[in-house]
């Protein structure tokens, strides 16, 4: 199996359960791990014999910065969705989403989510 992995994308949407997350917005890091059982390009050197990551990245920063949502968890399974549907060598994708500036009283690093998804769970969604 080959993977492309875009890792740490930053984003600053209005999304979250709090009225002032949604009023003042946060920044979100993505993680995307694609996995695909087999990546042409890897043979021919031909953009079009691959998963274009421009195209991943501008297609999540897309959404990410023009919805609102509540919840990081959907926002997840929402962008395996979009990425599965536009690029059928997609086999798996692993999507992790953080929020390093979540509205809770401590310290911590980041709060984050992963959604795991293979082509076969999604079929009825693709």
């Amino acid at each position: 199996m080959d993977k492309i992995v875009l890792k740490n994308m930053r984003f600053r949407s209005f999304s979250g359960v709090l009225p002032e997350e949604k009023k003042d917005g946060q920044d979100f890091v993505i993680t995307l791990t694609l996995t695909c059982s087999d990546i042409p390009g890897c043979k021919t050197d031909k953009l079009s014999d691959t998963v274009d990551y421009g195209k991943v990245f501008s297609m999540v920063k897309n959404y990410v910065e023009s919805t609102s949502v509540d919840l990081i968890e959907y926002m997840a399974y929402q962008i395996i969705v979009k990425v599965m549907r536009a690029f059928s060598a997609v086999q798996e994708i692993s999507c992790e989403i953080q929020k390093p500036k979540a509205p809770i009283d401590g310290d911590f690093d980041y709060m984050s989510v992963i959604i795991d998804r293979t082509r076969a769970e999604m079929e009825s969604e693709l």
